[in-house]
């Protein structure tokens, strides 16, 4: 009965970090007390520590927590320890979540569970929509222009982060219209219609790029898998066209995302007005900077606490006006490890990331593939691990995933 309890409180935990983190992110801290909590209660680690590293499945649960581990051993030649502090604070996902599953009961999870949990994640992204559609009336009935677009609509969320949510949310119904059709209700088939055009037309007004490349990338997938494995050519074909159209109508029905693109573009060019380059060019001299420090700390970096002073450092020298004034991160989370990691922890990052991408797509499970691939496309244009709003949706929903894919496993193996 104990521990049966307990389960309870585990799972419910997870529901509520699923349901909060595109809702109210303030909330999540609180709900991964309890979940901490509840572990320690539990006891289960008790148990599963002793056969921790000869248990594969638990022992490489665990090894995500080696990035972390990284960041922590980069205090010894900090200076910084104030920042190190809290940076150390904002990825501690990173060690809890791994932690946690390696040790605790979990063999109660299954993909039932997981498509609940997806169930409550998606209405999680419709609330948080819904809040922000309701703020950006708010602002339009004041006469804000530009109310319904980009960072003004995401409000309290940065509109990169809220794409990726929504994006994944539409990865998940998208995969269960194609591998469960025939096993779906039509109130459910139905729902997920609505809800995919919905997040298509919310995903182009948050007026992300990555957020926008990303919605082609799963598009095509999808698309690729009806024509090449399902071997629906004509239905994958015109699915794909019939995308392809939807793309050009909301780039002329939504002005504001267009203009975003084409300043995008005209930035790229020597001839670009100073308004529309400064925040292109500022990002591709923040690269810049940043390549310039790794050359300088290839092999252990900067340090975990020094890595935001030397940055800032060198936007003086070079004279990065809006590095400054925002004191920015390195805008790319692979730069911003390297720069603070050295070799070390830019081989951990791209190490958790490649070989379960390369292991989910061999036992063909796609939502875990595409999250990972959603999530490192945008690690390209964000320092994805340097706010909650990233590092606890990564680390929660891999962790997750990852646990997951012992029932795909096992089904591959049957097949």
């Amino acid at each position: 009965m104990r521990k049966k309890i307990h389960q309870q409180i585990f799972w419910y935990s997870c529901l509520g970090i699923a349901f909060m983190l595109p809702v109210w992110g303030k909330l999540v801290p609180t709900l991964i007390v309890i979940f901490i909590l509840n572990w320690l209660v539990s006891g289960d680690y008790l148990a599963t520590v002793p056969i921790l590293f000869s248990a594969k499945n638990r022992r490489n649960t665990l090894l995500f927590a080696g990035l972390y581990l990284l960041y922590l051993l980069g205090l010894i030649y900090t200076s910084d320890f104030a920042y190190a502090r809290f940076d150390l604070e904002v990825k501690l996902s990173l060690l809890v979540f791994p932690l946690i599953f390696s040790t605790a009961d979990v063999g109660f999870l299954d993909s039932k569970h997981l498509r609940e949990l997806m169930q409550v994640y998606i209405a999680g992204c419709v609330l948080g929509s819904l809040i922000l559609l309701t703020h950006a009336v708010s602002l339009w009935r004041e006469g804000v222009e530009g109310s319904f677009y980009y960072m003004k609509l995401g409000w309290y969320f940065h509109s990169t982060y809220f794409a990726m949510y929504l994006n994944f949310a539409m990865a998940f119904m998208i995969l269960e219209l194609l591998e469960r059709f025939s096993t779906l209700g039509t109130p459910v088939k139905l729902a997920y219609y609505i809800l995919l055009s919905y997040f298509f037309v919310f995903i182009f007004l948050l007026s992300s790029k990555m957020g926008l490349i990303c919605l082609g990338l799963i598009a095509c997938l999808a698309c690729s898998e009806l024509i090449f494995r399902q071997k629906k050519t004509f239905l994958g074909l015109g699915l794909l066209i019939l995308f392809m159209m939807f793309v050009r109508a909301g780039l002329h029905v939504f002005p504001g995302t267009s203009s975003r693109i084409e300043h995008s573009t005209e930035a790229l060019s020597a001839n670009a007005p100073p308004a529309i380059s400064r925040s292109t060019s500022d990002r591709i001299e923040i690269w810049k900077t940043s390549l310039e420090i790794i050359k300088s700390n290839l092999l252990i970096g900067v340090g975990t606490g020094d890595v935001k002073d030397v940055l800032m450092q060198k936007y003086k020298e070079k004279s990065i006006e809006g590095a400054i004034e925002f004191k920015l991160n390195a805008h790319d989370q692979y730069l911003q490890t390297f720069v603070t990691l050295g070799l070390p922890g830019i081989a951990a990052l791209l190490l958790m990331l490649i070989l379960p991408m390369l292991r989910a797509f061999r036992n063909r499970y796609f939502l875990y593939f595409i999250f990972l691939l959603v999530f490192s496309l945008n690690m390209l244009s964000e320092s994805m691990l340097e706010i909650q709003a990233g590092v606890v949706w990564y680390a929660f929903f891999n962790i997750l995933l990852f646990t997951g894919m012992r029932d795909v496993a096992a089904r591959a193996d049957e097949g």
